[in-house]
């Protein structure tokens, strides 16, 4: 078995467990192939620093703060979806004089996305590519 080489550890933490609980940790430390008590005790308190919610910089932490984000940017691209469609429905009926409805809009562009989403999604990377191009050359 390797040896991984371990950042100096600074805090010297003491703790007293039963009997019962030691014979646990004995367990997952065999299980895990942990080295020595110390080891399992600090992948211990990681995992559970990690799980928590409220810790800031713990994985939890950091997956449900990003999935509110993503929610509320979702949300966002909904509201703004709609006001687009009703803004342009209220462009069309003026200038045509016939009245479309912003949700007809909004089924058609889906309706032609999916016909047409391998094209789009094309012309989307290569419009993409081509301003990363342009970027780097300005650079």
């Amino acid at each position: 078995m390797s040896r991984h080489p371990r950042p100096p550890q600074s805090v010297r933490l003491y703790t007293r467990v039963t009997p019962e609980l030691y014979t646990l940790l004995q367990q997952v430390r065999v299980a895990r192939r942990i080295e020595d008590d110390a080891g399992l005790v600090r992948e211990a308190l990681r995992h559970y620093l990690d799980d928590q919610t409220e810790q800031v910089g713990s994985k939890r932490h950091f997956s449900t703060t990003f999935q509110r984000r993503i929610s509320r940017l979702d949300w966002h691209l909904t509201v703004m979806t709609y006001l687009i469609a009703q803004s342009l429905a209220l462009l069309i009926t003026h200038a045509t004089q016939q009245k479309v409805p912003g949700d007809a809009l909004i089924d058609q562009a889906i309706r032609i996305a999916r016909q047409q989403q391998q094209t789009l999604a094309v012309r989307l990377d290569g419009g993409r590519s081509q301003l990363e191009q342009d970027e780097n050359r300005h650079r």
